[in-house]
């Protein structure tokens, strides 16, 4: 059993990290991923805030009573500045001292940590910002104090700037709390450098703020500012425009971790690790990493069609693919190598071209659009395309194969709506079956058997219903006590509500991430505390889907509401 211990499974640093994760776990080897996820709290907001995160994070008790056979951690505050800090460290690290662990964006010393290369990234933006567009006025968008990747990354920009002769001054830089929320600090900076060229962002959520702000004042990211992130997340290539970010090469830290890990636990030494990081370019700053030269075309060579294909489609390498799936690489390569051998011979018959439209509706219809950015892989085909239109031997051969182009591009862009369109329609779905879950338990008396009936009302395909006997009251903070036993009422598997007989309920609470009642095909599972206020009545555990990261907070909370209502009918 691997267990993740996470800071805001919602952002979309973490997302990206436990999915990552989930899809390199080898199949066949029995191996269970677990995440426990919690709320970063610096002490600073209301009281309010400060008690619910307080509550939420009970959830890390799990880690410590239950049997772990290894821990991939991501907190951003257990870090070397806060050894000192007892109850972080404590809390986290020594309960743990003896279980294999690998920590994610930290640089403790005593243990194995995966970090980014953070200056290779930075000093590729740099050195293009500089030398090709010839910007010299450069601002930050900066992160948490706290934060060792946000100490680190403003050092690496101001050690690249300096290198040009480019001083990073107080008012070109401003911490953040590296969320979309730091809209008032990015109006800030663009107040105090109206003539800012170029804004590197700490993360890509902040670089998801500084767009608002641009916004409110007219400005625009690659028109009127040179705007890159870090991360390279999903949410980077959704933003209007397209952001470019700094991204992980070859292996993303999840993949890195895990591997680290399953090391560890086979019993064999492990050091701590650095990932390549590389450039992205998208429409805010625009850069293209690869060229795509005639000789290459024309040679039709196999390392230059699977680079193209790395280069499109680049989330695929750190992405788990199941043997029933169709390889997209390999058919990727298949449909390039039969364009180019055909503009080689300058002859392609027409059985030639139905068949290769066939194979790129197929390469599409198979998930293709998962792996890209819609408009990066536009462009990317356009560029290939007039690279072969400039080595064209054959009019009728360039006529057919600028067709399949043609239908490459309308098949991206077919899927990407499709995509938003499916996702405005879960969206609606989710809010009926949530509506449907709080009407079908409030009805008549408001009762907990109520709860469990309509618990397949919300939609979670494959996840767990636990309750205490007794709702534990946090009032007392870190110092309280989980109950030894915890009650499983029922269960969704597969799709189907299982409701628990009595003496099937009883589970000790040290034994409730070790259950199998879920489904086995399941890739991971995600624990979430329920609890209104500060009493906490039990633990949701849901299947890692992509939209649980979004919504499972969300339900826990109305399960609490739910819990809370009964509590007062009784």
């Amino acid at each position: 059993m691997i267990c993740m211990l996470l800071e805001d499974i919602g952002s979309d640093f973490s997302k990206e990290l436990v999915k990552s994760v989930a899809n390199a776990i080898p199949a066949g080897r029995g191996i269970k991923l677990i995440v426990l996820p919690g709320k970063y709290d610096d002490g600073k907001g209301s009281d309010s805030i400060h008690d619910y995160k307080a509550v939420y994070n009970s959830v890390f008790r799990l880690s410590s009573l239950c049997d772990v056979d290894g821990f991939i951690i991501h907190l951003g505050s257990v870090n070397e500045r806060d050894v000192n800090n007892e109850q972080i460290y404590s809390s986290v690290m020594d309960k743990h001292r003896e279980v294999p662990k690998v920590l994610v964006a930290s640089d403790l010393e005593d243990v194995v940590t995966v970090n980014y290369d953070n200056e290779t990234g930075i000093r590729e933006a740099v050195e293009y910002l500089v030398n090709a567009d010839g910007l010299t006025k450069f601002c930050m968008l900066g992160g948490r104090d706290d934060n060792k990747d946000a100490r680190v990354r403003r050092e690496m920009f101001e050690k690249c700037l300096a290198e040009y002769g480019i001083t990073l001054k107080e008012k070109n830089f401003v911490n953040t709390d590296m969320t979309a929320k730091c809209v008032n600090e990015a109006g800030r900076l663009l107040d105090d450098n109206p003539d800012v060229q170029a804004v590197f962002c700490v993360n890509d959520a902040a670089g998801q703020g500084l767009y608002e702000a641009m916004a409110r004042r007219g400005l625009k990211a690659g028109r009127d500012i040179m705007v890159f992130g870090f991360d390279n997340t999903r949410m980077s290539g959704e933003l209007i425009p397209p952001m470019t970010s700094i991204g992980s090469d070859e292996m993303s830290l999840g993949q890195k971790a895990l591997e680290l890990l399953l090391a560890m636990m086979n019993g064999d030494s492990a050091k701590s690790a650095t990932v390549p990081t590389r450039l992205y370019g998208r429409e805010s700053f625009p850069y293209e990493m690869y060229d795509y030269n005639r000789m290459e075309l024309v040679n039709a060579d196999p390392a230059f069609i699977y680079r193209m294909f790395d280069d499109c489609f680049y989330r695929y390498k750190s992405s788990f693919i199941d043997r029933e799936q169709v390889n997209l690489r390999r058919l990727f390569y298949e449909i390039f190598y039969s364009i180019l051998i055909a503009m080689k011979r300058r002859y392609m018959s027409i059985e030639t071209f139905d068949e290769l439209a066939k194979m790129v509706d197929k390469f599409f219809e198979k998930g293709a659009m998962e792996y890209t950015d819609a408009l990066k892989l536009t462009k990317s085909i356009e560029r290939i395309q007039v690279g072969i239109n400039h080595v064209q031997r054959s009019l009728a051969a360039t006529v057919l194969v600028n067709r399949l182009f043609s239908r490459m591009k309308d098949r991206a862009i077919m899927a990407q709506s499709m995509h938003m369109i499916s996702r405005e329609n879960n969206y609606a779905s989710e809010m009926l079956k949530m509506e449907s879950f709080m009407i079908g338990s409030a009805s008549g008396n408001c009762r907990e058997e109520n709860i469990y009936r309509n618990f397949g009302q919300l939609g979670l395909d494959n996840s767990a219903l636990y309750v205490f006997d007794e709702a534990v009251d946090y009032s007392g903070g870190s110092s309280t006590v989980f109950p030894e036993i915890i009650r499983l009422k029922c269960v969704m598997r597969s799709g189907e509500l299982y409701l628990l007989s009595e003496e099937r309920q009883h589970c000790r609470v040290s034994d409730v991430l070790e259950r199998d009642e879920l489904s086995s095909r399941c890739r991971g599972f995600v624990a979430f505390p329920i609890f209104c206020r500060k009493l906490i009545y039990g633990l949701l555990m849901c299947e890692l889907t992509d939209n649980i990261y979004e919504r499972g907070e969300f339900i826990a909370m109305q399960l609490g509401r739910a819990f809370a209502l009964c509590s007062r009918e009784k």
